[in-house]
């Protein structure tokens, strides 16, 4: 219902949520009463995408937010609570105890941030209004950073400021032998991923940032690779590797030599996928600058998108190919001929899809 410049829903006798704010204050303070009724939640859609909200005020009676609230919250430089539940310092939201950081206003001034002691964990949704943060120092007690490097995109590096669960090594966050987070903007064009990492941290966006030219990876890493690594120009593995392998900076399996990813980086013109590689895996070629690509007679198999979002407008498809998922092709914008033999799977699957204008036949591959 709607009081004033509020859009509120009763939840409890004498409590509310506010679900929108919906006036054009800058400076927005939330009252303790609106209607009659006392906040307690603030709601997903408090504030609207347009608008120019730079500070928030929230009354001691609110005692949760909803964390995807904090996405329309991009012109925020600082917040202000004072409650049992939360608590702000130097513009900056926590929870009550300071062990959880709750929001950090995208437009602070705190560029280069020392956690308080007491904080444990970053929170979903914390940066996701992005934030000019810089460096981003913690204490032994801290043991969890949630974000994505959309979020965070000026970070330069993270500072251990003790012996804790998390450590740093070269400005890049790890957890035990797991790879958390490498800062968008640390300064190399190369990154060596230290000897005895096994796993870099599930994401569903590249972890390693476009300016990265090569990527190192060591003989230890057993996974988290396929996603994370698929901005940088290059991907070299260490011999003898038991999960990957990497031929011309092109990153493949070294049990089935299924081709992984092909960076998007990597500026062939041409490209002939080794022979000896059995498939292509779901978005290998995703976002890849290669005009033109050739599969050898030893591929069998090919995944669902596997060349979705790329820029390839040439590609020739050998007839042992005697698997392609439905999707196989999906998402190839650009696109002019697909090469294939008579008969062979990839034409019976051309001569039925939307694609059908786009096949050509050729010889053996």
């Amino acid at each position: 219902m709607r009081e004033g410049d509020w859009d509120i829903k009763k939840i409890g006798k004498d409590i509310c949520t506010v679900q929108r704010y919906l006036g054009a204050e800058s400076e927005l303070i939330v009252p303790d009463r609106i209607g009659g009724l006392m906040p307690v939640e603030i709601g997903r859609g408090f504030l609207k995408k347009s608008n120019k909200v730079e500070s928030v005020s929230i009354p001691k009676t609110v005692d949760y937010i909803d964390p995807a609230a904090f996405m329309t919250w991009k012109n925020v430089r600082s917040v202000k609570a004072d409650g049992r539940k939360l608590r702000s310092k130097e513009g900056i939201l926590y929870d009550g105890s300071l062990r959880n950081l709750v929001f950090y206003p995208p437009k602070s001034d705190v560029v280069d941030y020392e956690a308080p002691e007491t904080l444990r964990r970053v929170a979903e949704g914390a940066f996701s209004a992005g934030t000019r943060l810089r460096t981003f120092a913690f204490h032994d007690s801290f043991d969890g950073f949630s974000a994505a490097p959309s979020d965070c995109p000026l970070l330069e590096s993270f500072i251990a400021l003790g012996n804790g669960v998390l450590s740093v090594r070269d400005s890049v966050l790890f957890k035990d032998h797991t790879l958390l987070f490498y800062p968008p903007r640390r300064a190399a064009s190369e990154y060596s991923i230290p000897d005895g990492t096994e796993a870099i941290a599930p994401s569903s966006v590249p972890l390693f940032p476009s300016s990265l030219r090569s990527l190192h990876v060591p003989y230890s890493l057993k996974g988290g690779l396929e996603e994370s690594a698929r901005n940088v120009a290059a991907i070299d593995v260490e011999f003898g590797n038991p999960r990957y392998k990497s031929v011309e900076g092109v990153l493949f399996s070294s049990k089935d030599r299924k081709l992984l990813v092909y960076p998007e980086g990597k500026e062939d013109g041409l490209y002939m996928v080794p022979k000896g590689t059995s498939a292509i895996a779901s978005r290998a070629f995703s976002g890849a600058k290669a005009h033109t690509v050739i599969l050898p007679s030893s591929v069998v198999h090919i995944e669902a998108e596997a060349f979705a979002s790329s820029e390839i407008e040439s590609l020739v498809i050998p007839m042992t190919v005697m698997d392609m998922d439905i999707r196989a092709l999906y998402g190839m914008e650009r696109i002019r001929n697909i090469y294939v033999e008579p008969r062979s799977v990839a034409d019976v699957y051309l001569s039925g899809s939307f694609l059908s204008d786009k096949a050509r036949y050729i010889g053996s591959v």
